[in-house]
């Protein structure tokens, strides 16, 4: 019994003394995530990459046998590549990941540990996007869904997180066809998980739409297609999501007869599922039955804005015939009335020439000048003249300005056609004395020559 007692006690404290320095270990590693920890919350990612670090280090010199060994590795690089992503230290969080690319993903269906290894792929293609690196992003996500499409244990709740930030990542490299690939299965699920909520979903799908670069011409067709894939595959949930986003955001851009195949496409996909989802039918529903409405309106006002234009442009077009028929006719009547007046003003001239030859005619048949001797009898003759066309000496004033007794004389010499010997005598002067003073007369008066000087006198009688 002593002896029995004895064996039991060496036991013991041989197990102690070979599991002392396993538990310092451990506990020294869990000091390192700790410290690690709080220093990223404290902002200092330096001391908290360091500690990640380590406590990689102390994990991977656990002893195989440690059932504890896989998941304090897991957690340690998880940690350290998220902080080293955030923190400026990317290289390393890159590096690390693929260093253990191969321990994250071996057995990922089936390991006890698979939530952790989620983790890490999630934050890794996280900390990409974060870095702007979206080729690496996509890259890592791609190679996360070719390993785990045939896991059993695996759904694409799973997935939501990497999901929304390669969506993201998508966009960002001009593939929108993949991120809205992906965007029905972010909506499906958003709330169901703490770390993806609504917010969230609407943050991806804004993002999303923000950065792709493609004409809504084009985007219109990404949506049918992966929409028409989901019909396919019987997910008429994420059909109808695609259809409702595409309504919600493009609805402007689509004509009445895309909208009446898109309504089409969306009530048989609703009838081809036991669930009916009919609350996002009627939301659906709901939004397109306003766009119609809308444009219903929209074409009534503008079928009654084209049959208002028209009779305005008709009864303007009428105006402007009759106008133009008025004007035409005026212009006629107007080209008849200068051509009457026209005539009119020569057969007044050809009477105003006929009269002043019979004035002139007058003048000759009666005024003698066989016995003009001296100024008595010229006065007597320009009386004469007066008396006879009453109106000489008002058109003489009329036509010239500022005239001596004199230069009325010379006018009525000329009226009467005299020599300049025949008006010299009558007005007591010199045969010179008279030129001059009748050039004086016409240069006074603005007359170029005699010539017209005679015409325009005989104009006046």
């Amino acid at each position: 019994m002593i002896k029995k007692k004895l064996l039991s006690y060496i036991a013991v404290m041989a197990f102690c003394i070979y599991s002392s320095p396993l538990l310092s270990q451990i506990d020294s590693l869990k000091h390192q995530l700790n410290l690690g920890s709080s220093s990223y919350r404290s902002g200092d990612y330096a001391t908290s990459i360091l500690a990640f670090q380590k406590a990689v280090e102390l994990s991977e010199a656990l002893k195989s046998s440690e059932h504890k060994k896989d998941s304090l590795l897991l957690v340690s690089l998880k940690k350290l590549i998220t902080v080293a992503g955030i923190g400026k230290a990317k290289e390393l969080s890159y590096n690390y990941f693929n260093t253990y690319h191969k321990t994250i993903y071996h057995d990922i269906c089936s390991s006890k540990n698979m939530v952790l290894k989620i983790g890490i792929i999630n934050n890794y293609i996280g900390i990409s996007v974060y870095n702007e690196d979206f080729i690496i992003a996509v890259n890592a996500y791609e190679d996360f869904i070719n390993t785990t499409k045939n896991c059993p244990h695996f759904s694409q709740i799973d997935l939501i997180q990497s999901s929304a930030n390669a969506a993201m990542a998508y966009s960002k490299i001009n593939k929108p066809d993949k991120a809205i690939e992906i965007l029905p299965q972010l909506n499906y699920f958003k709330d169901s998980i703490p770390n993806f909520t609504t917010a969230d979903y609407n943050k991806v799908l804004g993002y999303v739409n923000a950065n792709t670069k493609d004409a809504p011409e084009v985007i219109i067709p990404y949506y049918l297609k992966s929409a028409n894939n989901y019909t396919a595959e019987k997910r008429y949930a994420y059909a109808l999501d695609l259809y409702e986003n595409l309504s919600r955001n493009y609805s402007r851009y689509m004509t009445n007869d895309e909208l009446l195949e898109l309504i089409k496409k969306s009530k048989k996909v609703r009838d081809s599922t036991k669930y009916y989802h009919n609350e996002l039918y009627h939301k659906l529903m709901g939004q397109l039955g306003v766009v119609m409405l809308e444009r219903t309106n929209v074409k009534e006002r503008n079928t009654n804005l084209k049959t208002t234009m028209f009779y305005f442009g008709y009864g303007l077009t009428l105006l402007l015939i009759l106008s133009l028929l008025f004007l035409i006719k005026k212009n006629r009547d107007s080209k008849n009335y200068y051509k009457k007046l026209y005539n009119l003003e020569k057969q007044f001239e050809i009477q105003q020439e006929k009269l002043y030859a019979l004035k002139n005619n007058f003048i000759r048949a009666n005024y003698t000048f066989t016995n003009l001797k001296s100024s008595e009898n010229y006065a007597t003759l320009f009386k004469g003249l007066k008396d006879d066309f009453p109106g000489l000496v008002y058109n003489i004033y009329n036509r010239f300005k500022n005239l001596t007794e004199k230069e009325v004389q010379i006018i009525y010499c000329t009226v009467l056609n005299l020599s300049t010997k025949e008006s010299a005598a009558g007005l007591a002067m010199t045969h010179g004395a008279f030129r001059v003073a009748k050039n004086r007369l016409i240069k006074k008066v603005g007359i170029k020559n005699a010539e017209d000087f005679q015409n325009t006198v005989k104009k006046l009688i």
